[in-house]
């Protein structure tokens, strides 16, 4: 049951505007993961004694951190001007009681690596889903210079496709299979990105794809492995980015001519717009420091978040706000550089620990480009909260795979887990 809920939570979070209820986008995917939650935390208790110390001492903070998140937001309820927009900021939150427990559940179990892999496959699925109907134009995802395909803005679907891109990437160098069909998907994620219009997703996408295949190549070299192919990766990286460029230019041309403007040193209106948004914003969170104008607030008519991360929990949540904020993304960066590092120097050659090392790479690139995102677009909304989360519960189970093959290598009984550290969260 647990498997097939998270493959169904992973099928919704790619329509929000299509799963609507009572005209709230994306009610369909929080209701699954409300239910998620309650049997993912289940379900852990059931292996916490074979998830390894570093990983359930990890979930635990974070998941802390974001329950504070929500008692912060149902608080604010008491004085904002619009209770029920404050569901927004603990929409966003349950996506990580819905995912951390249960992905570290599934890797804990004999199959885990095996389960892992078909959620990445139905996120890669979902994600080709969704930019062949960008691509094609059907129904919500119609282009004109901009298309949102079926999330509300195009941003987030510019998030989404970022977030998609190194999924993609990893698989492919791990498949010994289908291959040109995933090459096909990668090209196919990364047109719907390009059709988005999103300039920032584009450059993130672009970049966070360089960077995994950095990574990739540097993994390769410790091992002195495939020179050929790094040698050829080397070659045809800046004729790639050049394809990249020619493909914006050619199918949203609107988007190429602001890119470039803004590469050039000159000032975009998007980017004024934004600055304009995080003066009125501080100023906002300055003149409520401690509570802030309450979880989810829209700034006036001018927009409905601060496109900021941190400037966003500032000016709804206050101090306390921005710096549980804060602690979430130091503990996530904190977790990227251990498990690149990890991934990089891993040892092992056997195809498990090879295709495990490079989901490790993957997914911790696919939770920078988010985090790198949401400085400029969507402020952690409850549309694409779940393409932090699932990726980062990812990581999290996949490094917990990764440590069970170094212990069952050396023949070491693996850590135990907190006593009670996730039975706290069951009561």
């Amino acid at each position: 049951m647990l498997q097939v809920s998270l493959l169904l939570l992973v099928g919704s979070i790619w329509f929000p505007g299509a799963t609507r209820i009572a005209g709230t986008d994306g009610s369909l995917s929080f209701l699954m993961a409300l239910f998620c939650a309650v049997i993912s935390v289940a379900s852990y208790g059931e292996v916490a004694k074979r998830v390894h110390r570093s990983e359930a001492t990890l979930a635990v903070a974070l998941l802390t951190t974001a329950g504070l998140i929500i008692i912060l937001s149902l608080l604010s309820m008491l004085y904002t001007g619009s209770p029920m927009r404050t569901m927004r900021a603990i929409f966003a939150q349950i996506f990580g009681f819905a995912t951390i427990p249960a992905f570290a559940a599934l890797s804990a179990r004999p199959n885990g690596a095996e389960t892992l892999d078909r959620i990445v496959s139905a996120m890669i699925l979902m994600s080709l889903a969704t930019a062949g109907l960008v691509i094609l134009g059907l129904g919500g995802a119609k282009f004109a210079d901009r298309a949102a395909g079926f999330f509300k803005h195009a941003n987030q679907l510019g998030i989404a496709m970022s977030a998609a891109l190194p999924l993609v990437a990893a698989r492919l160098v791990t498949s010994r299979k289908h291959r040109l069909l995933l090459a096909a998907c990668l090209v196919a994620v990364l047109l719907g990105l390009v059709k988005s219009g999103s300039k920032t997703n584009f450059v993130v996408g672009v970049i966070g794809l360089g960077i995994f295949f950095v990574l990739y190549a540097i993994y390769l070299i410790l091992r002195r492995q495939r020179p050929l192919a790094i040698i050829a990766g080397a070659i045809t990286a800046p004729l790639l980015l050049h394809a990249a460029l020619l493909a914006l230019q050619a199918l949203n041309p609107r988007a190429y001519r602001i890119l470039t403007t803004q590469l050039s040193g000159g000032e975009a209106d998007s980017m004024v717009a934004r600055e304009r948004l995080w003066s009125i914003s501080i100023d906002l969170g300055l003149a409520h420091p401690f509570t802030g104008v309450g979880a989810g607030q829209p700034i006036g008519d001018i927009a409905p978040h601060s496109h900021n991360l941190f400037v966003e929990y500032f000016r709804t949540l206050g101090v306390p706000g921005v710096a549980l904020i804060t602690v979430m993304v130091l503990l996530v960066l904190i977790c990227l550089i251990n498990a690149v590092m990890a991934g990089l120097i891993a040892k092992g050659r056997t195809t498990d620990a090879t295709d495990t090392n490079v989901m490790v790479l993957g997914t911790s690139v696919c939770v920078l480009n988010y985090l790198v995102a949401n400085q400029m677009s969507d402020s952690f909304g409850p549309s694409t909260a779940p393409f932090f989360w699932i990726p980062l519960a990812l990581l999290i189970a996949y490094r917990n795979v990764q440590r069970s093959l170094v212990d069952k290598s050396i023949g070491r009984v693996p850590d135990p887990v907190i006593p009670g550290a996730f039975h706290t969260l069951r009561t």
